[in-house]
């Protein structure tokens, strides 16, 4: 088989170092070789199979001299005498080699869209015998990045040769058609394939595909365990309710729960759609093929294979067909129910929330029932704005293709309304200032910059900012980037920010108003769609409240967590799961009592002592876990083979292969613009964007703050319905999104010319 390989990428073109096969020491091939060193090796009936590779267990040497080569044969030959086996040898012209390494075409631990390359100095056995010090490159066929891990000694290859080897990985895969264990040597760049076999550690029975488009604006980076565990639950909760109300079939939905389990799923700490199951609940729908492409057209799901694992019914498909076509007409009205029953339940749960203390295990049990009241009452009523996203995706999809420079100017939108209340607490902040001092803006900075607390202190501002900030506070106080990661600070839980926010832009020129337009304007599918982006950016604004109330329950948990001596800090609590935090509350209900009743001192006792110790050193293992899952790029996309898994951290180090002047996206928002590069790869709202073109891989709807003074924005991630489409196009900034790599491939101070009528970035200065 490794003979016949060999052959085959021959024959094929590819560079393998000349050989000869002999079945024989005495073989007449041997005499007429040219004088040089070889490798010896052999070519076993049984190696190199579906299910074994027998991968080292027969005899291999070398650096041969010819006049030694006989002997080599025949040790070869002898090695294979135990195994019962039908042995040829390969005589093979050796490659001084710079380095040597193996190449898997997929990752033999299962993940099927990640090539891995281990290179070491020199020949190829001291990197599979662990002789010499290695590199190990981990490369995403999907986004053509890569991250390497890199021992004391280690050589490094170039970008150029990673990408040469990927490749060459690639094309055999395709020839053999499944996933290849390559051999290499390297020498002054060129690439030498000294064997090929199939990767035998990897089966599996189906693909899990993780795609992190349009939901990485909302979680980008890593999001902590306890905002992982809380996301799965409501995916779960909205889509179930959804294919109930859909098809009013229990068997079906009962049918479909591992499907709802799984909406989303965590890898390296970042969180992903199980793409799968989401094609799974669109196949139910009736033109599900064509549902389908404008549901990945209008997210920005790049890539287009579907995979459905999932088939409903004809009859279920028929009572879908009805449903849906009564929701298109009805979705509005239902919208506009959720959103005031939404209204009359939330100052209920807010004045609950706040009611509760921070002293006893009962406490957190109350907290807890909280959360569950909110997830029984609130959450399965949120599947309404799913099919409000099919309504407005339809209606944009139909709408954007013939007039898509209308598809703003939406009256009242929602996302826009903080910003307008924050435009006026400034100029009024700016007014109490200038009154109090008594001098320019400029002249106050040293003020200013020790924090709005000392001038509070000194009085310099009014009842009435104080009063407007709690209003906003209590309004919006949840907005703000990366708003659904339940760890994120928020105004809410630390009003000094709001401060610093204000301090930050003091000297800012604040217009009276945004600029939009407050009479609906366009086309049928334009208003429908106008009407559905509408409703769209109403529910999401009360998703963030939803999402605020849980952060509130959870940082109370925190507290008490905290005076019990089972975490260090109250935001320790976010390391922690729902079904962590549920089941420490449960134990501790049934802590043992003393004979009065009373329950134990919890520091005394030995056993809770050491409960404790072990929950503060789990905490702090994941700590250490997810810093270091910062240093893994955030890939795309992550092909699994059965299980999801997480990467090991250790010493990452991260590139591209990428490089090119000429960048192109998806044009979101019309306009071109040239100016200055500001790559953002963590947001921050004291962030001075003023006159740049922002670069950035996603934002979320806190985003609007930083997006306001820009003149511009690229992002990697995003599509016409993205929040970076939507607020450009309300403040009538060029952008264009789905732009790959632009992150990474533009840097700070770089030059650019933004095209956001053909989608194009084009860098004319470097920095």
């Amino acid at each position: 088989m490794k003979a016949e390989n060999l052959r085959i990428l021959k024959e094929k073109g590819f560079p393998v170092p000349k050989f000869v096969v002999v079945e024989s020491p005495e073989d007449k091939i041997i005499k007429g070789l040219p004088d040089k060193k070889y490798a010896v090796r052999s070519s076993s009936d049984l190696e190199d199979g579906e299910q074994m590779s027998y991968a080292g267990q027969f005899h291999t040497e070398l650096n041969v001299k010819k006049s030694d080569i006989s002997d080599a044969v025949k040790r070869v030959l002898e090695s294979g005498k135990q195994y019962g086996s039908h042995m040829k040898v390969i005589i093979q012209e050796m490659v001084d080699a710079d380095f040597s390494g193996v190449l898997f075409t997929a990752n033999p631990l299962g993940i099927l869209n990640e090539s891995v390359v281990v290179i070491g100095k020199g020949l190829g056995e001291n990197v599979v015998e662990d002789r010499c010090d290695t590199t190990a490159y981990y490369y995403n066929l999907d986004d053509d990045l890569f991250y390497y891990e890199q021992q004391e000694d280690a050589v490094l290859a170039g970008n150029e040769v990673i990408k040469l080897l990927v490749d060459t990985g690639k094309r055999i895969k395709e020839i053999f058609q499944k996933d290849m264990d390559i051999e290499f040597a390297v020498k002054d760049a060129n690439v030498y394939v000294l064997q090929a076999r199939p990767i035998t550690t990897l089966s599996f029975n189906r693909r899990i595909i993780l795609d992190n488009s349009n939901i990485v604006e909302s979680y980008p980076g890593i999001s902590l365990p306890m905002t992982q565990s809380f996301v799965k639950e409501i995916y779960r909760d909205i889509f179930r309710a959804m294919v109930r109300r859909l098809t009013g079939n229990e068997a079906l939905v009962k049918k479909m729960e591992p499907v709802f389990q799984n909406m989303v799923r965590e890898a390296n700490g970042r969180v992903y759609y199980d793409i799968t199951n989401w094609y799974n609940i669109l196949s139910i729908l009736p033109f599900s093929g064509k549902i389908i492409s404008v549901w990945q057209e209008m997210l920005g799901v790049s890539n287009k294979d579907i995979s459905v694992d999932f088939h409903a019914g004809f009859f279920e498909k028929g009572h879908v067909l009805f449903s849906f076509l009564k929701y298109l007409h009805t979705t509005p009205e239902e919208m506009t129910k959720l959103n005031d029953k939404f209204s009359e339940l939330y100052p209920g749960y807010l004045e609950r929330i706040e009611g509760y203390g921070r002293n006893s295990n009962e406490e957190i049990r109350g907290l807890l029932k909280i959360y569950s009241d909110i997830e029984e009452e609130l959450i399965p009523l949120w599947d309404i704005t799913l099919v409000n996203d099919m309504y407005a995706f339809i209606y944009t999809y139909l709408a954007g293709r013939r007039h898509p420079e209308e598809i703003s100017h939406i009256k009242e939108l929602e996302s826009m309304r903080p910003v307008e209340a924050l435009n006026r607490i400034i100029r009024l902040a700016k007014k109490n200032l200038e009154c109090s001092i008594s001098s320019p803006i400029d002249s106050f900075a040293d003020t200013v910059e020790s924090g709005f607390s000392k001038v509070n202190d000194e009085a310099c501002f009014s009842s009435e900012y104080l009063h407007e900030k709690q209003n906003y506070i209590e309004k919006y106080g949840d907005r703000c980037l990366e708003e659904l990661k339940l760890e994120t600070r928020t105004y809410r839980t630390d009003p000094e920010l709001f401060d610093e926010y204000v301090m930050t832009h003091l000297r800012d020129d604040i217009p009276d108003e945004i600029g939009h337009e407050t009479v609906e304007r366009g086309s049928f599918l334009v208003k429908r769609a106008k009407l559905g982006i509408a409703n769209r950016e109403i529910s999401r604004m009360n998703r963030t409240r939803i999402f605020g109330m849980v952060r509130s329950i959870m940082m109370k948990i925190g507290e008490i967590l905290k005076e019990q001596g089972r975490i260090s800090e109250v935001r320790d609590v976010f390391y922690l799961t729902l079904w962590e935090v549920r089941e420490e509350a449960e134990r501790c209900s049934h802590e043992p009592e003393d004979r009065t009743g009373v329950k134990i001192d919890r520091l005394r006792d030995p056993e809770i002592t050491q409960r404790n110790e072990d929950f503060l050193r789990l905490i702090q293992e994941r700590k250490l876990r997810y810093e270091g899952f910062k240093k893994i790029p955030a890939y795309s996309r992550l092909v699994y083979g059965d299980k999801v898994t997480d990467k090991p951290v250790c010493n990452i180090c991260a590139d591209i292969v990428r490089s090119s002047e000429v960048l192109k996206g998806i044009p979101s928002s019309p306009g071109r613009v040239k100016g200055e590069v500001l790559v953002i790869d963590k947001a921050d709202q004291k962030l001075d964007t003023s006159g740049k073109i922002i670069v950035t891989r996603m934002t979320d709807p806190g985003w609007v703050f930083l997006i306001k003074p820009a003149l511009g924005i690229i992002a990697e991630k995003g599509s016409m319905l993205s929040h970076t489409a939507i607020i450009t196009r309300e403040l009538g900034k060029p952008s264009v999104v789905n732009v790959r790599d632009a992150a990474r491939v533009l840097r700070t101070g770089d030059m650019v010319e933004l095209d956001a009528y053909e989608g194009t970035v084009t860098r004319i200065l470097r920095r």
